[in-house]
């Protein structure tokens, strides 16, 4: 087998649309490009990283009344929208809507794909929440308070709906309207 052309190191064993020859599996998923590679075999959209997504630090979220009262907001619309749904939104569900929300205002996705319908309705719950609730905050803190939510529920969830029995009990739902509230003391 010939080596790769791209990195000359390893051995070639795919087709590339790309590059010339056979290409190591390494350079295929470096190199990809979606305009050319789309109905290759191989090709895989890019996962995004939604752990390296700018974030507030725990110790900073209960440090400052106001990002708690925006966490509040958020999770009190999960459990919301967990409760009008009779306890169906899972741990997993709730870290895909999210997603969704990172994607939206961090990704700056301007369509959302989501094919499940009921994870889509529960992205649409919270984010109307975000834009009545929040729609005063800076992108970037919404963008650090949804970062750290989305860290805590994937630290907290284990098999099923641990971190939202977590925020069912500390937070709990429709909290978010205190954010009004709040706003109209200040």
């Amino acid at each position: 087998m010939a080596k790769c052309p791209v990195c000359d190191s390893r051995k070639g064993k795919r087709q590339c649309k790309i590059s010339t020859g056979l290409v190591c599996s390494q350079c295929c998923g470096t190199i990809r490009k979606e305009e050319h590679c789309l109905d290759c075999s191989y090709y895989q959209k890019p996962k995004r990283k939604y752990n390296e997504v700018p974030s507030f630090t725990t110790s900073q979220m209960h440090g400052s009344p106001d990002l708690t009262d925006y966490s509040n907001a958020i999770e009190g619309a999960l459990c919301t929208y967990d409760s009008k749904n009779n306890k169906n939104l899972n741990d997993d569900g709730a870290i895909k809507i999210l997603e969704l929300l990172i994607d939206k205002y961090h990704f700056k996705d301007t369509e959302i794909n989501c094919e499940d319908a009921f994870l889509l309705a529960g992205f649409n719950f919270v984010d109307k929440v975000i834009r009545k609730d929040l729609a005063a905050i800076d992108k970037l803190e919404l963008v650090k308070v949804l970062s750290i939510i989305y860290f805590v529920a994937k630290r907290r969830t284990k098999t099923g709906r641990e971190y939202m029995n977590v925020i069912d009990t500390h937070v709990g739902p429709s909290i978010g309207s205190r954010i009004n509230l709040l706003n109209l003391l200040r």
